[in-house]
């Protein structure tokens, strides 16, 4: 259905930049270490070129940017950006 004449339609507050949530930060930390352009939900760090010392490395990044620390277990536990975000937000 069409609004009525003469009816202003307010407009949706702008959704919040991707960087802001959680998985947005640590896609950065992710993008940041591993020196890729672009790094998708299902990304696999390792797949990535990830190893023990870049994990360090995200998990000391990802407390400096407020997020949990990272251990380097739950990398192997959970390898995709979108598998440790969802870990991280259970956590939280």
């Amino acid at each position: 259905r069409l609004p009525a004449p003469g009816t202003r339609r307010t407009p949706e507050p702008a959704a919040a930049p991707r960087e802001a949530a959680p998985d947005g930060v640590l896609a950065a930390i992710w993008r940041d270490v591993l020196g890729v352009a672009e790094v998708g939900p299902d990304d696999d760090f390792w797949d990535l070129g990830g190893n023990s010392l870049y994990a360090i490395r995200i998990g000391t990044l990802a407390r400096e940017r407020g997020l949990p620390g990272i251990p380097l277990r739950q990398l192997y536990l959970t390898p995709t950006l979108g598998a440790l975000s969802e870990a991280l937000a259970r956590e939280a």
